[in-house]
Parts: structure tokens; sequence; C-alpha cells
């Protein structure tokens, strides 16, 4: 089936060829010795003055590493009590959920990201599923309270402030996202699933479809699906298959190049502090839309 995309999805993704980003330098700690060398020289000579000493990294940077932008560590409470580590991100009433990859990275993975759509005016939340990273445990398995996770994270934002909200999830986590967004009780405005797998696996309990595959014919919201052309987790067939049966009205699929990677790859730079992935405007023009 062959997804038609929007003059606005079209446009970006045509930009993207020649696009790229700039990330601020990062900071580092403060030199307290320096104070008295740079009296010594007077006020009034500015070109001997030593450079001014800077912060010393943020929280979240000291956490996850850089960019030193502006985050903060948060704590939210899930379904039965459990305990969420998260961090959030920007300001504004436009709200994006980042949702991990499974594994040791949690919502460091995503944390680069997230300052970059944090610095383009989006309240952004990245937290770690429970049993994993900082966040604790609850009775039961753990798989089966991911999508009160989610929930728990769509929330925290609308209570800070953002009055329409994204999901963006990257392998697993675009599995997750697809399911979550076809609730119909979630309030959130669309669904950016990258590089989804796990497509048969049962991410959420009852009474809600089980798999990403089962949750997609109930998919209503506007909907970004992308996948490299080499991904070794997910091919483009099962991608396109999963576009197909999903409900959504307005549902785009990009085919990124065979080296874009996996999953948050796909939007991350290619060095720290480079340009931003090809795929990242067409994600921030599709967020726009669904967020404004």
């Amino acid at each position: 089936m062959r997804i038609r995309a929007p003059a606005a999805i079209i446009a970006a993704a045509a930009l993207v060829l020649s696009a790229a980003g700039c990330a601020g330098p990062s900071r580092g700690p403060a030199a307290s010795s320096r104070g008295a060398t740079a009296s010594s020289h007077g006020p009034s000579d500015p070109s001997r003055r030593p450079a001014a000493s800077s912060r010393p990294p943020s929280a979240v940077a000291r956490l996850c590493g850089p960019p030193d932008a502006p985050g903060r560590l948060i704590t939210m409470r899930a379904t039965g009590g459990v305990r969420l580590a998260a961090i959030e991100t920007g300001a504004g009433d436009r709200g994006v959920v980042l949702i991990p990859e499974s594994g040791p990275a949690g919502k460091c993975g995503w944390w680069e990201f997230a300052a970059y759509l944090a610095a383009r005016g989006y309240r952004v939340l990245l937290f770690d599923h429970r049993c994993t990273g900082q966040s604790a445990c609850g009775p039961g398995a753990a798989g089966t309270g991911l999508m009160s996770d989610i929930r728990a994270a769509v929330a925290r934002l609308h209570q800070d402030g953002a009055a329409r909200v994204a999901l963006v999830g990257a392998s697993q986590g675009g599995s997750e996202a697809l399911i979550a967004g076809a609730d119909p009780t979630l309030d959130v405005t669309g669904v950016v699933a990258l590089s989804a797998d796990e497509l048969t696996v049962p991410l959420a309990g009852p009474p809600g479809p089980a798999t990403a595959l089962a949750a997609a014919p109930r998919l209503r919201r506007p909907a970004l699906f992308a996948v490299a052309a080499s991904d070794p987790y997910v091919s483009v067939r099962e991608t396109r298959t999963l576009v197909a049966r999903a409900g959504s009205r307005s549902k785009h699929l990009v085919v990124a190049g065979a080296g874009a990677g996996h999953g948050w790859d796909l939007v991350a730079p290619r060095q720290p502090g480079g340009a931003p992935a090809r795929l990242t405007q067409t994600v921030l023009v599709f967020l726009s839309d669904v967020t404004s």
C-alpha cells in the first residue's frame, strides 16, 4: 500500500537532505582560582582578562552526558504508586513524550534529541520504564505496566502545562507508542514510531490489544512511521505491513537510507554535538502539525 504524505511532509522530506543543526558547546567546571588573576590586570584591560569561569554541568548532563542543556530530574507515580525516574526539559504548551528503547540506556538514550526539541519550543518528558534504570518495580511482571508508565508521562506533561501531547517511541518503544496511541482514552494527538519492532510481543495487558500488530487497526490518530532500509531488527516489508494495518486516516512512512541506524539513531547526530540526522526535520514538521 503506498502512503501519500501531505505537502508539508513531502517538503520536509526534501529539506532534510540539506538540513543541519548545531549544538551549543558544553560547559566545563568552574575554576575558582581565576578571580585573583583577573583582578590583578584590572577591569579596564579586557584583552588580558582570562575567560570567565563557567558553571559545573547540570544534574541531567552529569547523569546522561552532553549536551549540557537545561533539564530537570523528576519523579512520577504510575498506577499502583510505582515510582518512575524521568527528565523534563523545555517549556510551553506543545508536549512530547519520548518512549525509550529496551536496554540499559533508558531515558538517557533520548537526552540529546530531547534537548534539541526543547530548544525548538517543546515541553519534553523522557523516562525509565518500571524495573529499569532508576525507576522502581511494581507488583507483577514489568511488561504489564508499560502502558501505565506512558499514561503517567502524558499526564505529567499535561499537568505541567502542555495542552497537546504527542508520543515518540523508538524500537520496542515505537511499538509501545502505537499501542498507547490506539487507546482512545489517552489524551495524545499523534504518534511517531521509529523502527517499531517486537511487533507480535505482548507489551500491554487487557482490556486493550497486547501487541503493536493487534493495536494498529484501532489507531485513529495521525501517525508517522520510519525505518532504515537495512535495519537488522525490523524490515521495511514488516513496517509497510504495520502501516497498512494502521487505522489512521493520516499516516506516513519514511524509509531512511541503509546507514541511518535503528530506533533513536534515526534522529540522533552521527557524532556528539554534530548535525541532526536527516529524518529529524520530517519529525519536527509532523510534531508541529499534531501539537499546534
